[in-house]
């Protein structure tokens, strides 16, 4: 019988081709080196938003507290005054009544003249005094409440964009593991195990290509 020759001997010894798993694992390992770049952008970019909506939300906090302390400081200035007005008219000086009621700004004024209308000094079911929610708003409230309102939107839309970069983030750990696996697979030699690297490595891909699909820009 006729023996194989020793070059017939290395050919029967050398792994089977590769051919068709180079070209499929190089493009899949470009197209998840874009993936990779796309949601690394993306993250970035949420992440800038997420910042800029939370230093608007903080530059909103600051304001509402802002005015609602200088509405206090107001309502106080204004009592006080009240106060003078009413120690003056138990004394009888009528002249240092109109002295301090002639001085009462605009809305103090409104809500005293409201008040006075109800005949607090003989009507027991009068306000107590202008100073009521009904008779008298503190400066600045509606827009310290307005404020509030728009940093409590910014800060929910801080959250969300923060929720976005990570979800991005995240798909950028799923591409470098597709990168992994995929260049793993062409360097394996039983065909099963590179089978089973690469369709591995595929089916991430896929799954992180629809997760990627899904997020907003």
């Amino acid at each position: 019988m006729e023996k194989p020759s020793d070059l017939q001997v290395v050919r029967d010894r050398e792994p089977p081709r590769k051919g068709w798993v180079e070209p499929i694992v190089a493009l899949l390992m470009a197209l998840t080196t874009v993936g990779t770049a796309w949601c690394s952008y993306q993250s970035a970019a949420w992440t800038r938003q997420s910042n800029r909506l939370m230093n608007e939300f903080n530059a909103l906090e600051r304001r509402a507290g802002l005015l609602s302390v200088q509405g206090m400081q107001q309502a106080t200035i204004h009592t006080a005054m009240f106060m003078e007005v009413l120690a003056a008219k138990q004394a009888g000086n009528e002249q240092l009544v109109n002295f301090y009621v002639e001085r009462f700004p605009p809305d103090v004024r409104k809500a005293y003249d409201a008040w006075l209308a109800q005949k607090p000094f003989e009507n027991p079911s009068a306000d107590p005094h202008p100073f009521v929610p009904n008779l008298y708003e503190p400066r600045g409230t509606r827009e310290a409440a307005d404020a509030i309102a728009k940093a409590a939107i910014s800060q929910q839309e801080a959250r969300t964009a923060g929720s976005v970069s990570g979800q991005y983030l995240a798909n950028t750990v799923l591409f470098a593991t597709v990168l992994f696996f995929a260049s793993a697979s062409g360097k394996f030699e039983q065909r099963r195990v590179r089978s089973v690297a690469f369709a591995f490595a595929a089916a991430v891909f896929a799954f992180a290509v629809v997760r990627t699909a899904m997020l907003p820009l």
